[in-house]
């Protein structure tokens, strides 16, 4: 009898320990070994219940990594891995026993912190800042991130966990939309901003496949030859529930949440077919996110449009912006080069403002200059303007550009324009944004007078 209740505690006893072990592992994150989720709730909340007793403060901080997708889609799902891994280790090893740190999941990370008042927790903000920017080392590669945190700190913002994490993500959505990298606390001001951005954020997931995107094109007139040169793509949004959206407003959400590339997609084929029938010497001109440029797969995007819809690689246009080059130049330099060996031409937009320099010039292999429509819309006041506008004509001729000038307004701006024998112009005073039939009769001879 002896031995068989010895037998009998020691199976119980190995049951109740499994059982144990089954229910930490439960609350641990598999690939980083962290609280998760549910670990993470339950001492949120126990934390919460015993806040009063202690009559301290406690700040929660909603981490989630910036450009995460990015890395994934450049070095591999391993390499993304190991970026959270040491991500997560990093941070345990930071913080104590009186704090908690999880992952809830993807690339989005909780941190529990008993502070003082909101300059310590400002202080533990920064230094989680610094921790993440660090590089990680994998196979070769020097893999770098930075991290938006939204805070929203207990009990001022809160006394409840769901009303808490309702305020640190609308806290580390105003972080995003700053910017990146950015730390924010919780601002009762935020909250109706913030949440149409969630709203829009969550509509646009689907807003393809209902149909809501559709695209207008504005003419670009040859100022010598008097006849339309080119037209740009400009995509507009119209939501079920929100009406017409700026795309100002919807862009930067689109490029947040990993949309922008199967949009930018879409613009591309849509536009290749469009102007598939037009006149053999009119090209058409699209934009490209940093994003778009920075993927692999763009001269493979590319070149499937165009051939899906026969468009010929010489009528294919696409703009960049100054600051896409700033982010990465070596990247940037790679991506158009294989652009150009396709034969397709590219443009650089908005020139002249903010951090050019003349070595984009030199170094990137642009056939057009876009001259920012700061400078049009002063020609008519500012000797300066002129002046600049002037030179940048004078340079894009000397490199073999064509230059472009965008924002055209008034006749006195055309006739400036004229003196400075910029090659081509765009704006509301020869041809507004307009639907595709609108530029196909325009085309066929019915409207190409606009610059007379």
């Amino acid at each position: 009898m002896i031995d068989i209740t010895l037998q009998t505690y020691a199976a119980l006893l190995k049951a109740t320990l499994v059982s144990h072990e089954n229910a930490a592992q439960a609350r641990r994150d598999d690939l980083t070994g962290i609280a998760n989720r549910t670990a993470f709730r339950e001492q949120f909340e126990e934390r919460l219940r015993t806040l009063a007793d202690r009559r301290g403060k406690l700040a929660l901080y909603w981490l989630d990594l910036d450009r995460f997708k990015e890395i994934n889609d450049t070095f591999g799902h391993l390499a993304g891995n190991a970026l959270l891994a040491a991500v997560a280790g990093r941070l345990r090893a930071h913080f104590d026993q009186d704090s908690v740190v999880a992952r809830l999941g993807g690339d989005e990370f909780a941190i529990l912190c008993p502070v003082e008042d909101q300059q310590e927790a400002a202080t533990t903000g920064a230094a989680i800042l610094a921790l993440v920017r660090r590089p990680v080392a994998h196979d070769g590669h020097s893999l770098r991130t930075s991290v938006s945190i939204g805070v929203a700190i207990a009990p001022e913002n809160g006394d409840e966990a769901d009303t808490l994490l309702k305020n640190a993500d609308l806290a580390l959505y105003r972080a995003k939309e700053s910017g990146r990298g950015q730390l924010y606390f919780y601002e009762p001001v935020m909250d109706e901003k913030i949440e149409r951005r969630r709203q829009l954020d969550y509509e646009l997931h689907g807003a393809l496949e209902r149909g809501e995107f559709h695209l207008l094109f504005q003419p670009i007139f040859d100022l010598a030859a008097t006849r339309v040169l080119s037209c740009e793509v400009l995509l507009r949004w119209t939501n079920r529930h929100h009406g017409a959206v700026s795309p100002t407003e919807f862009i930067p959400i689109a490029e947040d949440n990993g949309l922008i590339d199967a949009i930018g997609h879409w613009v591309l084929y849509q536009a290749c077919e469009v102007a598939r029938g037009w006149p053999a010497d009119v090209s058409i001109a699209v934009n490209l996110s940093p994003i778009q440029l920075r993927a692999t797969r763009l001269p493979t995007v590319v070149l499937d449009a165009l051939n899906t819809s026969g468009l010929p690689p010489e009528r294919l246009n696409l703009e960049v912006t100054e600051t896409v080059l700033l982010e990465d130049v070596e990247a940037s330099l790679a991506a158009l080069e294989a652009l150009n060996r396709l034969r397709v031409r590219t443009t650089l937009d908005d020139f002249g403002t903010g951090y050019s320099s003349l070595s984009y010039l030199t170094r990137f292999p642009f056939q057009t200059l876009k001259i920012d429509r700061s400078f049009v819309t002063d020609l008519e006041r500012s000797p300066a303007s002129i002046a600049i506008v002037q030179t940048i004509v004078d340079l894009g001729a000397q490199l073999g550009m064509r230059t472009i000038a965008e924002g055209v307004e008034t006749q006195a701006q055309l006739d400036q324009l004229r003196r400075t024998r910029c090659d081509a112009v765009q704006g509301y005073l020869l041809g507004r944004p307009m639907p595709a039939a609108m530029i196909s009769a325009m085309l066929a001879g019915k409207g190409d007078e606009a610059t007379g």
